[in-house]
């Protein structure tokens, strides 16, 4: 006789189930991206749009005694709006009415509520494909019965879109760097530089890195990431028994880097992110707007069953791109 199913001895079997609880999720769910951005007012309308202007270049030149000039001057001639569309998060859940019954008579392991359960866990994995979107590389629609989407950051840094930024309002070149497969102090400081001459001067922004880019960062220094030849040595306290080889901040003469590592930069249709990827940020430029926060409902319940659905509206936007900048591979 065998004891190693539940259904032995006999034919009936009669061994119980050892089947333990509570249930085990590992998933990475944390977003920075969306955790750090200003939540704007609610939009009016599913294209959302903002108004940019340029200051003209500085002159040497000087006006005669008395001279008053042409009259006029059109000062916003540079003025310009641009903006994307809203997305639309949705997703449903339920249970069937027997499996609900026999939860709530205390049958299932894992839990009381399968309901509350299937409603909490939606909310998690909405609260995930906000963060993806929004760190995403795709671009707007809306205005057709196609599906909503909202511009990823990566696209609102890009060279295009659709509706596109004005020339004059984008990331420059040394502000969009892609195959770039190892991370570089060089690189970095070029686009730092880039940023400065933008503002016109050093300012501390927040950096949100894929895993690999974080890795170079730690390595900042220490190795040429290009050879891989050390450059100097760690020495730690053996008192301590630690080595710490974390750069959590980044400085130089052009700017400050706040590192913040991501799981969901640049997502793939899998929905793996991005390890080779970086977005410099200054959050003063950027806004998550909702339209309808995000939500749970229930819908009437039927002889089938409970069912619900998670949902949310909104969108990023960014109030002048070049203020910001990407590397990637």
């Amino acid at each position: 006789m065998n004891a190693n199913s539940y259904s032995s001895p006999g034919t009936t079997g009669g061994n119980r189930e050892d089947l333990r609880g509570p249930l085990t999720i590992l998933e990475p769910e944390e977003t920075p991206f969306t955790s750090m951005l200003k939540k704007g007012p609610a939009p009016k309308a599913t294209l959302v749009e903002v108004v940019a202007d340029t200051l003209r270049a500085p002159r040497m030149s000087g006006s005669r005694e008395g001279s008053s000039g042409a009259k006029g001057g059109n000062k916003a001639v540079k003025r310009q709006r641009f903006g994307s569309y809203v997305h639309r998060w949705h997703d449903t859940f339920g249970v069937t009415d027997v499996q609900q019954a026999i939860t709530e008579a205390g049958g299932n392991a894992v839990t009381t509520d399968e309901y509350a359960d299937a409603k909490a866990k939606c909310i998690r994995e909405v609260k995930r494909d906000i963060e993806a979107t929004i760190c995403a590389n795709q671009d707007g629609q809306g205005g057709s019965d196609d599906e909503m989407r909202s511009r990823g950051l990566f696209k609102w840094l890009a060279s295009s879109q659709t509706p596109s930024v004005p020339s004059d309002f984008q990331a420059p070149a040394d502000q969009r760097v892609t195959s770039l497969a190892t991370l570089t102090e060089g690189q970095l400081q070029t686009t730092l530089k880039s940023l400065k001459k933008n503002y016109g001067g050093a300012r501390s922004y927040e950096c949100i890195a894929g895993n690999d880019y974080c890795e170079d960062f730690d390595n900042f220094t220490r190795l040429r990431s290009d050879t891989n030849t050390e450059r100097y040595r760690v020495t730690e306290m053996a008192s301590e028994q630690k080595i710490s080889m974390v750069v959590k901040v980044f400085e130089s003469s052009f700017g400050r880097l706040n590192i913040i590592p991501s799981e969901f930069l640049n997502i793939t249709a899998a929905g793996v992110g991005d390890v080779d990827a970086l977005a410099i940020i200054n959050r003063d430029l950027w806004e998550l707007l909702f339209l309808d926060e995000l939500h749970s409902a229930d819908d009437d319940p039927d002889a089938g069953g409970l069912s619900g659905y998670v949902k949310a509206i909104g969108g990023l936007f960014c109030r002048m791109p070049k203020g910001s900048a990407f590397i990637m591979n």
